[in-house]
């Protein structure tokens, strides 16, 4: 029993224990093919590919947000305060760039933990969320910091239950998931430039699960990522359940209660998967892009899942 307690705590979501990171140079980053395109037996969602990304660079890895930046590149953000921009398999390959959040030491050391990101693909505009300070940052197109949030003397949350995902709606205004909380926080506009939240109920599809991402399918509803964190056996390894859910835009003083509309397990291999990213295809069909976070773990992958959405099916 001991044995499986170390075990679990070295595969947990945000754990302390950390495996030895390989010194190499960067510059290596690879897409191996996992699994091919292939039917999910659930209406509506095929597989439409699985590919195990791997890299010397010591910085690689605990990937906990995505989003997908148009013109075939990908933005990564890990849990160590690291962004890797990318190709996805598929798009015109361009060199990859592993790069530190935040340049400033102190600012790295401090706000490390990104778990949700947003993209404004209008202004190029982009906001990151750390879990452990329950801060909102805002960059402008250059990568430059341009306002920050802190939320700390708002909410009540603990260190490692803060922001899990953020979604940037239409209209402009933001939806906040915390983890293991069952309340959200919605602002009616950017929340780096203030104002008073709004806060609606968080209802789980099913017991033991939480948000780890979330991202707006084209018809205005909100996409989840859901992980469940199982104990250890022949059965479950790694220890992650997960599963992907559909629900409308939460209202001030209303509940998200997204609807359970594909189990992972059984289509994709288990893993910690907690990043999320949404592309519209030309013919209606959504590209559903989803990361792992391998938490630096020699036993877990960081693996990128993309998963076809029809909802006309």
């Amino acid at each position: 029993m001991i044995a499986a307690l170390a075990v679990a705590l070295m595969c947990a979501p945000g754990t302390w224990l950390r495996s030895e990171p390989p010194q190499a140079p960067a510059g290596d980053l690879a897409a191996v093919p996992v699994t091919a395109p292939s039917a999910t037996g659930t209406r509506g969602w095929a597989l439409g590919g699985l590919w195990h990304l791997t890299s010397s660079d010591p910085q690689f890895g605990g990937f906990s947000a995505l989003l997908d930046l148009g013109e075939g590149r990908f933005a990564a953000f890990s849990d160590r305060g690291w962004r890797l921009d990318f190709s996805p398999p598929g798009a015109l390959p361009q060199p990859p760039r592993l790069a530190r959040v935040f340049p400033d030491e102190a600012l790295h050391h401090r706000f490390f933990d990104i778990e949700a990101a947003v993209h404004d693909p209008a202004t190029g505009m982009l906001w990151l969320a750390s879990e452990n300070d329950h801060a909102i940052h805002r960059f402008g197109s250059d990568g430059t910091p341009a306002g920050r949030r802190d939320l700390g003397d708002e909410v009540d949350w603990t260190s490692n239950s803060g922001i899990e995902a953020m979604v940037r709606l239409e209209d402009g205004r933001f939806v906040i998931l915390p983890e293991g909380q069952r309340e959200g926080l919605i602002f009616a506009s950017d929340p780096v430039e203030g104002g008073k939240p709004d806060r609606f109920a968080i209802k789980v599809p099913e017991k033991g699960y939480e948000i780890t991402d979330a991202a707006r399918l084209p018809d205005g509803r909100l996409l989840a990522v859901l992980r469940k964190l199982e104990w250890p056996s022949r059965r479950a390894w790694p220890p992650f359940a997960s599963l992907l859910a559909i629900g409308a835009v939460p209202e001030a003083g209303g509940v998200f209660a997204p609807q359970i509309t594909l189990r992972l397990e059984g289509v994709l291999p288990r893993e910690n998967y907690e990043g999320l990213a949404l592309r519209e295809r030309s013919d209606g069909r959504v590209d559903v892009w989803i990361i792992s976070d391998d938490n630096l773990s020699v036993f877990q992958r960081t693996l990128l899942a993309n998963l076809v959405f029809d909802s006309a099916a």
